[in-house]
């Protein structure tokens, strides 16, 4: 596993260098149409806050509901939040690999892709950036995938504008130091950043956490315990009701919904689960939130 600067420096090339290519119109920016948001579809997986892709090898076919399209090396993709989508690693000139940011509670997170022998792409190399800045970076997201409503003749400008701002606003988190020290073990810390990217996935498991972190599933809950004091999988459905209360926040999605983005596999499992961590049910989450913010 490679130390964390260099990580960091990696990922920061990767970032300039698509930077670079978007300003000089030498790529574009993928957008597949938000329909059929938070539904299940075969060999797909959605998520509850929108993703940034940047090829940087190979190519990824993404599969939507209304889009189909390869994303060449160079290319750029911006998933909007909630659309089911299937991914399949190419390799070409290039092996196989990709870039992906996504929103994270406390800031950011970035992962990478590469492809396993069976053509499966498995994340690894992990960077959380703690920032406040997140959730404001993560509209302009939001912003490009309304960009249809945008006069066509400006859309593609107003796009790359938009995917400008959240990039250079990632690259300035890079550069900025750490508040407090990472004490995890590399393991751990790996299996904590994947787990976050990968809530919404209801086969998210302990033993696909180990494999893209490079260790024996028990190594890595013996570790896991040892060092948080609960399971991993007590944690991840810790992390799981906590992504709900953010996501009932907003009107727009129904309880069903909600569960379904944070990887409960039923409505009845995630009310069940939900109410036993905070003591209500989902809607009466809601109300009572809804209540203290309205005063």
């Amino acid at each position: 596993m490679i130390n964390i600067p260099e990580q960091q420096a990696a990922y920061e090339r990767d970032l300039e260098s698509a930077l670079v290519r978007l300003r000089a119109g030498k790529t574009r920016v993928r957008v597949p149409q938000s329909v059929e948001l938070h539904r299940k579809r075969p060999r797909s997986h959605f998520h509850p806050v929108p993703e940034l892709f940047v090829q940087t090898g190979g190519a990824t076919v993404f599969e939507c509901p209304a889009d189909r399209f390869t994303l060449g090396a160079g290319e750029l993709a911006v998933m909007p939040r909630g659309v089911p989508h299937a991914e399949t690693p190419v390799d070409r000139r290039t092996p196989y690999g990709v870039l992906v940011c996504i929103h994270a509670q406390e800031g950011f997170v970035l992962h990478r892709g590469r492809a396993t022998a069976d053509r499966e792409i498995q994340g690894w190399g992990s960077e959380r950036l703690v920032s406040v800045r997140g959730r404001e970076a993560f509209r302009y997201l939001d912003d490009v995938a309304e960009a249809d409503k945008v006069p066509v003749v400006h859309r593609e400008r107003y796009v790359a504008g938009l995917v400008d701002a959240f990039v250079v606003t990632l690259l300035s988190e890079l550069h900025r130091p750490a508040v407090v020290s990472d004490a995890r073990s590399p393991f751990v810390r790996e299996a904590e950043k994947l787990a976050r990217t990968m809530l919404a996935d209801p086969e998210l498991s302990v033993e696909r956490l180990a494999a893209s972190a490079g260790c024996a599933t028990d190594t890595l809950s013996r570790q896991f315990h040892r060092e948080r004091g609960v399971t991993l999988t007590t944690w991840i459905t810790k992390e799981r009701v906590t992504l709900a209360k953010d996501l009932l926040a907003d009107a727009r999605y129904n309880v069903a919904e909600v569960g379904w983005a944070c990887g409960f596999s039923t409505a009845s499992y995630f009310i069940r689960v939900f109410r036993t961590h905070t003591g209500m049910t989902p809607r009466e989450w809601r109300v009572v939130e809804r209540r203290s913010v309205t005063g």
